[in-house]
């Protein structure tokens, strides 16, 4: 009887120590791209999510990001955007997060009807799940016929 009062305590400790906002945190560290862009490019673009809120952006030059936070169930991400003339302005984008796991992280659009806006992947299993599309060149015959019958 003793262990089971021990045993009921200790789900109650950790049923009351979960915090979906830390949960969502720790799931969001790590790098996540794009897969179109990889599939279409071969290219992983995307964000490195850092502990403590710091933010990168992978291979997108025009953005120099700062830092990341959940908040309410959306994912907020700030820094600067810099332009083609070098000129840099105040970045700062608010996604609701539809989805997120340890593979795969969905944000949406909150309007009048949600719309997916952004699909990310774990860069540790992007290279399993997307295979980038090989451009291929077709040879042609330089031979032509302009015989017409």
């Amino acid at each position: 009887m003793k262990n089971l009062i021990y045993f009921g305590l200790i789900l109650i400790f950790c049923a009351c120590s979960s915090n979906p906002q830390k949960e969502m945190e720790k799931k969001l560290i790590g790098e996540w791209c794009n897969p179109y862009t990889y599939q279409s490019t071969g290219e992983l673009k995307g964000f490195n999510f850092k502990k403590d809120g710091v933010c990168e952006a992978i291979n997108i030059p025009s953005l120099d990001l700062k830092t990341w936070e959940i908040k309410d169930g959306y994912l907020i991400i700030k820094g600067t955007s810099i332009e083609e003339d070098g000129s840099k302005e105040a970045y700062e984008t608010k996604e609701k997060i539809e989805q997120l796991t340890a593979d795969s992280l969905s944000l949406v659009v909150q309007e009048a009807n949600p719309r997916l806006a952004f699909l990310y992947l774990n860069t540790k299993i992007i290279k399993e799940k997307v295979t980038p599309q090989v451009n291929t060149t077709v040879e042609q015959d330089s031979t032509v016929n302009t015989d017409v019958q």
